[in-house]
């Protein structure tokens, strides 16, 4: 009970914010001005001062095809795999390549034959377009199809015996089984192996055997003493993983060009500025012209911010942030309508004519303030267990959300009062300096209404 009261006494201050409009202006000032920072930082050390997605810059895509293996149990696990073949991609070359993938992987067609996932990767910085197309795109589908499609091992070394454990039962029945197919890839394999592992392996094919007591493992004997290293042991997985006609197929390394940048982006950027321009409309014939200013000034602050914080964060911005902005923009202008609605009531009141328009502005933020609080709250906890629990498609799109929310509310509390009070100083000022009379409009309105009685005519 006391802490409700202590809240309930809080509700009932008055916090006199549209008398802080500098301080509440400065603080939106500041964090665009550290994002500018971060931009130019990001510009000289990594290429981009935005991370943008390949939606906006183009790049390329390439998709696994797993047909029935591929389930929603199951995808997590493939999705790590083909992060580790991106994170080091060794090309024909001789070079290693850090690929960066673009957004989120997306699964496609769950549970049928023809279920794959969708990967989108950037340029490698650095890397032309020649090089991308005849080295390490190549290599991409290459590693995809060995680390990815293949059954692998998990490789342990113990003095000159190598196990190699797989998921499944090897079966041993004639020269074209799983076993034999493992042992000859190994001993063909073998001079390779010994080159990158620096090493020397000694093995025959009698050394190679099937584990009794544990079928899935192979055990291989060396006659010669080596050196462990995790050289030697990713040598061997390669040379040991087991081909799988049933995985599926690789197929992709297409160029593919921006669409968001051409298309979706100048399409997004007309619908935002006809429902500005609508929104200015309302709010102008609802209220006040001043109001609707104030509101469509805080939306602009509202994007700015978003985008600030993606800079600072160096997020990906793709079509998904497009979404949530535009969401944003629509929960903003609600809780803004909301207090200029208080506003009005305020306006009309019988102490309106002996308040300022900063004292107005304050009583209506503060009858709306829980409201507002409220709903923010309860917002905030829905779009956070979605960014927890959600899969990464959904975390990409609540980050921002969760930004939008926070600037939102701050914006429509403290930016459009504040503006809106100014606005009202501004034209009181402009009024009194040209000697004219204070608006009534109540008055003005009576005297347009008012007719002669025509009682006894």
């Amino acid at each position: 009970m006391k802490l409700r009261e202590k809240f309930d006494n809080l509700m009932e201050n008055d916090f006199h914010i549209a008398e802080k409009r500098k301080l509440i202006f400065i603080i939106p000032l500041v964090i665009l001005v550290i994002a500018a920072i971060m931009m130019i930082v990001f510009r000289f050390t990594v290429g981009s001062a935005f991370n943008l997605g390949t939606d906006f810059t183009g790049g390329y895509s390439v998709d696994v095809t797993l047909g029935n293996k591929l389930s929603n149990s199951n995808k997590q696990a493939y999705f790590d795999q083909i992060e580790e073949v991106f994170a080091a991609v060794t090309a024909e070359n001789g070079k290693t390549y850090k690929v960066e993938i673009s957004g989120a992987m997306q699964m496609q067609g769950t549970g049928s034959e023809k279920a794959s996932i969708h990967v989108k990767y950037s340029q490698v910085r650095g890397v032309s377009e020649n090089e991308m197309s005849k080295y390490v795109n190549p290599a991409i589908v290459s590693a995809l199809e060995e680390k990815v499609l293949n059954k692998v091992p998990n490789i342990k070394i113990n003095g000159r015996t190598i196990t190699a454990t797989y998921d499944e039962v090897i079966n041993n029945d004639g020269e074209n089984s799983p076993f034999a197919s493992i042992r000859d890839a190994f001993i063909k394999s073998l001079p390779e192996i010994n080159k990158k592992g620096k090493t020397e392996i000694t093995v025959a094919e009698s050394a190679f055997t099937i584990n009794p007591e544990n079928r899935k493992q192979i055990i291989i004997e060396s006659s010669t003493d080596f050196k462990n290293s995790a050289a030697l042991r990713s040598a061997i997985v390669s040379a040991m993983n087991l081909p799988d006609k049933f995985s599926g197929s690789v197929t992709g390394g297409d160029m593919v060009g921006a669409t968001v940048s051409t298309e979706l982006l100048f399409t997004a950027i007309i619908a935002v500025a006809l429902a500005l321009m609508f929104m200015l409309s309302y709010i102008g014939l609802r209220f006040q012209i001043s109001s609707g200013l104030a509101c469509i000034i805080a939306l602009f602050h509202d994007i700015l911010i978003m985008f600030a914080f993606m800079a600072i964060c160096h997020i990906e911005i793709n079509s998904t942030f497009i979404a949530a902005l535009i969401t944003i923009l629509g929960y903003s202008i609600n809780n803004s309508i909301i207090i200029f609605d208080r506003v009005r009531e305020n306006m009309r009141s019988l102490n309106a004519k002996s308040m300022t328009p900063e004292a107005i502005a304050n009583k209506s933020v503060k009858d709306t303030l829980l409201r507002s609080i409220n709903t923010t709250i309860t917002t905030l906890i829905m779009i956070a267990m979605v960014a927890i629990i959600g899969v990464s498609d959904i975390r990409i799109f609540a980050f921002p959300i969760i930004i939008g929310l926070l600037s939102g509310t701050y914006s429509s509390i403290c930016i459009a009062p504040s503006l809106w009070a100014l606005f009202q100083r501004v034209g009181r000022k402009n009024r009194a300096n040209f000697n004219l009379p204070p608006v009534d409009k109540k008055r003005k309105q009576k005297q347009k209404t008012s007719k002669p009685s025509e009682i006894g005519a």
